[in-house]
């Protein structure tokens, strides 16, 4: 049976828009208790800056440090926050990687002025 080239483009165009459509889909529902973009970039550089000080610890004392879990409950509770709070806003804001990857470089921004200024002591 033969195909009319009609049929097969429209077809293929029909394929090509559904998958453009997921992609370029908006992010899904936030969460309820979605923690703020600005204090998102707090807590993941706070995370960044105890992981570090736990990587320096553990050179000093050639120990293993303690698992992950355990590792940000400071974060946390600083922040006064869950781990599932912080796990679903994460999740959230992955949704969208140009959004996520600003994030990202503002801790970056953040991290590199903290180690400017430790530089310049």
């Amino acid at each position: 049976m033969k195909q009319n080239p009609i049929y097969i483009i429209f077809l293929t165009l029909l394929i090509l828009t559904g998958c453009t459509h997921n992609i370029s889909e908006k992010k899904g529902r936030p969460p309820a208790d979605l923690i703020p973009r600005n204090e998102m970039v707090d807590i993941i550089t706070d995370m960044h800056l105890y992981d570090a000080v736990m990587k320096e610890k553990q050179k000093k004392h050639n120990k293993i440090s303690e698992p992950e879990y355990y590792m940000y409950q400071a974060v946390m509770k600083k922040h006064d926050i869950t781990r599932e709070q912080f796990e679903s806003s994460l999740k959230y804001y992955q949704q969208d990687l140009e959004d996520f990857d600003k994030i990202y470089e503002d801790v970056i921004e953040r991290l590199s002025k903290m180690k400017a200024k430790v530089d310049s002591k």
